[in-house]
């Protein structure tokens, strides 16, 4: 509750200002900035190879700081070697994607990625401490001066710049609110730090890197695909309209999702290191979820007809979108929370594989869209039907794999 109520005023501070961006920004602008966000999700489990994760599952505060160090290493030599890349294939980036328009902001990728990748290092420290409170605040400030500066650029003779500048600045004072709340902690056991130690541990949690971020990589390619895909057949207005789409659907859903994800990760831990019941954790949980999904989606289903209204001019199609994806966001609400168990129970070998099976079927649903029929609609139709089927099966795999560890225990 302490995670969902932080969510929740965030969102609320996105949805209000989502009605008076769509007058301010242009769907092509707001295209630019979706294709922003989604290389930066896209990109980030490779800034850390994931080593977040193993922050919360060390018993000894030592390891866990070592880990938070190594992580952290990683996600500066990464952005620098992203920047590298940048300036050396500029012009190619630009050209596959026909995104000309992006070339003045390319260059602020990785710094983005750089400010998410760390923030995630400081949300999975608090999420080790049970320090809930700064992980919900950290969203409330990053929200609200989010929204607040997007809303001024567009008010003011710098519109032109869009909405970019203003996640940066949010991303920015979230990690600045996370590091003040953190500082006390981390700094008593800074002088614990040491390359060896840090080396010893990445060598024991090496299936995280190994797997977990290539798990991450082609979940995250394979869900932002439609933007990259979009973007370059059907250009950067359609691309804006899908992204507001998203954007308005998963506001809600993820009040709840990034919350039970981060308690439920924090819970399963300590049951399985205890040796403790998971299948309970996990049944109960899915209980939960399916009452939340039917209480979320029924209005977001009845506020999707209405969605050009709220918008304005411009954004036609962006309620249709809306609906088209509810299949694929109805039953990943109910999975994804569980992904946690992936790593807990050591089964990334299976989600590679599954993954990389959906990021396949995804690209041909998109392409088969724009390729035989050159239709975003269909496209989108096909993307959500193949979303849904992989949720489903991986809902009913965890739960089958929870259940094979309780018989194990017993």
């Amino acid at each position: 509750m302490t995670l969902i109520t932080g969510s929740a005023l965030s969102q609320v501070v996105i949805y209000a200002s989502i009605l008076l961006l769509t007058r301010l920004f242009s769907a092509e602008l707001f295209g630019i900035y979706v294709l922003f966000s989604s290389a930066t999700i896209i990109l980030k489990p490779l800034a850390t190879l994931q080593f977040e994760f193993s922050i919360v599952l060390p018993k000894k505060d030592e390891d866990a700081i070592n880990l938070f160090a190594f992580s952290t290493l990683i996600l500066i030599l990464y952005c620098f070697l992203l920047l590298f890349i940048i300036v050396i294939f500029k012009i190619e980036i630009l050209a596959f994607f026909n995104i000309s328009s992006l070339s003045s902001f390319i260059y602020l990728l990785p710094l983005n990625v750089f400010l998410f990748g760390l923030i995630s290092n400081f949300d999975y420290w608090n999420n080790r401490n049970d320090n809930f409170k700064a992980i919900s605040k950290g969203l409330l400030v990053k929200s609200s001066t989010m929204s607040a500066t997007q809303i001024a650029t567009g008010y003011s003779t710098y519109a032109t710049i869009g909405l970019i500048p203003g996640m940066l600045l949010g991303h920015l004072l979230q990690l600045v609110y996370l590091l003040k709340t953190s500082f006390n902690s981390i700094q008593v056991l800074s002088k614990k730090v040491s390359l060896s130690k840090m080396i010893l541990l990445a060598k024991k949690y090496k299936d995280i890197p190994i797997f977990n971020s290539i798990i991450n990589l082609t979940n995250n390619l394979s869900n932002e695909l439609p933007v990259l895909l979009i973007t370059k057949y059907f250009g950067l207005t359609s691309s804006g309209i899908y992204g507001l789409a998203v954007k308005f659907m998963r506001a809600p859903i993820g009040v709840v999702q990034q919350s039970v994800n981060q308690v439920f990760f924090n819970k399963a831990t300590k049951i399985y290191n205890d040796q403790g019941n998971l299948y309970e954790l996990v049944l109960k949980t899915a209980k939960h979820l399916l009452v939340i999904s039917v209480v979320i989606f029924s209005p977001l289903l009845i506020l999707s007809f209405y969605l050009e209204f709220l918008f304005g001019e411009g954004w036609t199609n962006v309620g249709l979108y809306a609906r088209i994806l509810i299949p694929w966001l109805f039953f990943a609400f109910l999975s994804n929370p569980l992904n946690s168990l992936i790593l807990i129970l050591n089964k990334q070998k299976t989600m590679v594989v599954l993954d990389l099976t959906l990021l396949v079927f995804r690209f041909l649903a998109l392409f088969s869209g724009y390729y035989f029929y050159n239709n975003i609609i269909i496209a989108l139709a096909l993307f959500s039907i193949v979303g849904m089927i992989f949720n489903i099966v991986i809902f009913i795999y965890l739960l089958q794999t929870s259940k094979e560890k309780k018989i194990a225990y017993q």
